[in-house]
């Protein structure tokens, strides 16, 4: 395992070094709650955008004399709350309690009490699908879904006869929602719920840095054909031939894809950072695209490409995703899965802060959030108290002769999981054996 780890952190950092094109990690305010450390890195920000920020980023209640305005541009790391609130603010005075649990900050150029204008903060987007259920027939079920969809007119929009699962479309919200009261109490019904959109997996930062090297970039070993395979549920992958020995045939659960021509796809950057991880142990990896050629899935379409992932041997499972809502059939699958030995790792999201992200916040998932180039959480990464461990953020892609640097929770999630089939290739262990020691190895910031 430490092989494996010095390695890629070795690879990195060579990678990086003399590449002053690269952007900096990220452009924004990191407020790390339990640490009681702030990081900034803010250019011309208005007043109002900075404390909409710092409401979203902390809970706070926070409130403004009317009229108060002014420019934020500043940059620091590792500020303890009030110095960090000192700089951010300026000239300003500010004022904190808290009253009944609640937090908050008042922010004033004269008398704390004329701080009247509260501030509110961004809201948080809703992920449901207003007009649409997943339904999951019972075995052997005397109602079937053509009948179900007929009495509650709805549309099945897609289905898995095998699973007995089904994406059901409305004419409305209204309608869905009567329409999930009357599911609940069908005998025929298993479970039933929401249809959430799932964003397209974004990293901080995916930057060309000039040509490949002529030797490839990974000294892989020949791949472990009876070790476990990883499986990758996330976007296509398109990676250089030199990869393809160490990957199944790709599988797709939302039809064929149309590749970009200009970046590497999502999956491909993963595929090559799990492999990385595995360098000294690899084993093989089974692609699972679950976004086709959208900009955004849904969990329908993710718990199908899980499902197939499961079913054909694939643990541990990769799912460098994150952005959507709480789907209790989601978790339901995962936790079934993971009952059965089952390991799912996930990223937990590349907003700064703690709030839960699902599907890393379920139980039977490892969430992985991400360090930056000092070994100190980045300053992109969620470390909600769901996060179990952490990983480089960074890592090196080699796509269409040129080299590539991608960076997010993402890429810590994939080279957790590389690490994690390793250990089960060296030390013979079982995903969730390995993913217990990779916890403990490298444990998240608290």
């Amino acid at each position: 395992m430490r092989k494996v780890s010095r390695f890629l952190l070795a690879l990195v950092c060579l990678t990086l070094s003399g590449r002053a094109a690269l952007a900096s990690e990220t452009n924004g305010l990191a407020w790390h709650i339990k640490q009681n450390q702030v990081d900034a890195q803010i250019q011309n920000w208005s007043l109002p955008r900075l404390l909409k920020k710092i409401s979203s980023v902390t809970g706070w209640k926070v409130y403004v004399e009317p009229g108060t305005a002014g420019d934020i541009s500043v940059k620091f790391k590792n500020l303890p709350e009030d110095e960090a609130l000192r700089r951010l603010l300026g000239h300003l005075n500010y004022f904190r309690d808290k009253t009944n649990g609640v937090s908050r900050l008042f922010v004033f150029r004269t008398v704390s009490t004329a701080a009247t204008q509260m501030v509110q903060a961004d809201p948080k987007k809703d992920y449901r699908i207003p007009n649409e259920l997943v339904v999951k027939l019972k075995r052997n079920s005397t109602n079937s879904i053509d009948q179900l969809a007929k009495q509650l007119g709805a549309k099945i929009i897609s289905r898995d006869d095998k699973l007995g699962l089904y994406r059901l479309q409305f004419a409305d919200g209204s309608t869905a929602d009567t329409a999930l009261q009357s599911l609940a109490s069908d005998p025929s019904v298993a479970a039933a719920d929401a249809n959430y959109s799932v964003d397209r997996p974004t990293p901080v930062q995916l930057a060309s840095v000039g040509p490949a090297a002529s030797a490839p970039a990974f000294n892989l070993n020949p791949p472990n054909v009876n070790g476990p395979i990883v499986g990758l549920v996330d976007t296509s992958v398109d990676p250089p031939d030199e990869f393809q020995k160490y990957m199944l045939k790709p599988i797709s659960v939302v039809g064929t894809s149309e590749e970009p021509t200009d970046q590497p796809t999502h999956g491909t950057g993963m595929l090559e950072t799990v492999l990385g991880s595995m360098a000294s142990n690899p084993s093989m990896v089974l692609p699972v695209d679950v976004y086709g050629s959208g900009e955004s899935t849904t969990t329908y379409d993710v718990m199908e490409g899980i499902v197939a992932a499961v079913n054909a041997g694939a643990n541990p499972i990769n799912l460098s995703l994150g952005g959507t809502g709480d789907s209790s059939m989601m978790e339901s699958l995962i936790e079934e899965a993971a009952q059965k030995g089952v390991q799912f790792v996930a990223a937990s999201g590349n907003t700064p802060g703690t709030e839960v992200t699902f599907p890393a916040a379920y139980p039977g998932v490892l969430a992985v959030t991400a360090s930056g180039a000092n070994g100190q959480l980045a300053s992109y990464a969620d470390d909600g108290t769901f996060v179990g461990t952490m990983a480089p953020g960074t890592a090196p892609v080699i796509w269409n002769g040129q080299e590539w640097i991608v960076t997010g929770t993402s890429t810590a999630t994939a080279i957790t999981t590389g690490s994690i089939a390793s250990l089960e290739n060296q030390d013979h262990l079982n995903a969730q054996q390995a993913a217990a020691r990779q916890a403990q190895s490298h444990p998240p910031p608290r």
